[in-house]
């Protein structure tokens, strides 16, 4: 056959720097709190394509919300989008061929970290004031490290991963929020966990600054030392009492990754 020529669709919502996979903003001057999600979570009426060609395609609009967007419906918060991924979420790159790569928001041409690439560049550009990601192996931190925002893994069985797409479910899969400070970070765990917010206010109020609290500081082999630096510093800039770990915690945390990617493998 001749004259046929393969069309790869795309969301006509797409944001130019790939942050979004659907994108719908909130009319202009409207003060409400922005969510974005990260499309590996239901949303009613959309396909959840988890980066994928191939769902995309051929994936039905999910029928109901995951059960993390529970709070944020009842709230009435405006969710403006799907954030982009890499592809099933098995890459730390944030790269995604068919979506495109979202922008790295601190040096153009560098990845932007993934696989949440999207929610972190969601952040970093200013369309979203909380985004939520998902965390396996890294995919909320990394992405907000490449991007100068802030991001956070919860502990796994705190939310709920009804209706998001599964890598690790059974052990190391979480929701969790990303946002450009302190403020908005507690406000998107405030939507996961319903009274989040008031726990942090009398936790800070107990302890307001961290010349209390004790923290294991652990040195990596291979680590930049720009980067060991820069945590040594927010550490002292933060005044926490910090103890440096032995060789002992080296080899559990080398361990402990050696004993994730197995179990990662497993599910």
């Amino acid at each position: 056959m001749t004259g046929c020529v393969a069309t790869r669709v795309r969301p006509a919502s797409q944001t130019s720097d790939h942050a979004f996979i659907t994108y719908q903003p909130p009319p202009k001057g409207s003060k409400e709190l922005r969510l974005a999600v990260k499309d590996l979570i239901d949303v009613k009426g959309q396909v959840t394509t988890a980066g994928s060609e191939h769902l995309a395609k051929n994936s039905p609009p999910a029928v109901r919300d995951a059960e993390c967007l529970r709070l944020a419906r009842q709230r009435g918060v405006r969710i403006v989008g799907k954030t982009n991924v890499t592809e099933f979420a098995v890459s730390t790159s944030g790269v995604n061929s068919y979506f495109g790569t979202p922008r790295n928001y601190l040096k153009r041409g560098l990845v932007p970290g993934g696989s949440s690439s999207g929610s972190g560049a969601a952040i970093a550009s200013g369309k979203a004031d909380i985004a939520f990601g998902t965390d396996t192996a890294g995919s909320i931190r990394v992405p907000a490290a490449f991007n100068g925002v802030l991001g956070l893994k919860t502990t796994f069985g705190l939310v709920s991963l009804k209706g998001v797409f599964p890598l690790s479910p059974k052990h190391l899969d979480t929701v969790g929020p990303l946002a450009k400070d302190i403020d908005h970070l507690v406000q998107g765990m405030d939507l996961l966990q319903e009274g989040f917010a008031g726990r942090y206010a009398a936790a800070v109020g107990a302890t307001p600054s961290g010349r209390s609290i004790k923290v294991g500081r652990l040195y990596i082999e291979g680590t930049d030392p720009e980067i060991d630096k820069a945590v040594d510093d927010a550490l002292a800039k933060a005044g926490f009492r910090v103890v440096v770990l032995d060789r002992t915690y080296q080899q559990k945390w080398k361990q402990a990754q050696s004993d994730a990617e197995a179990v990662a493998l497993a599910d």
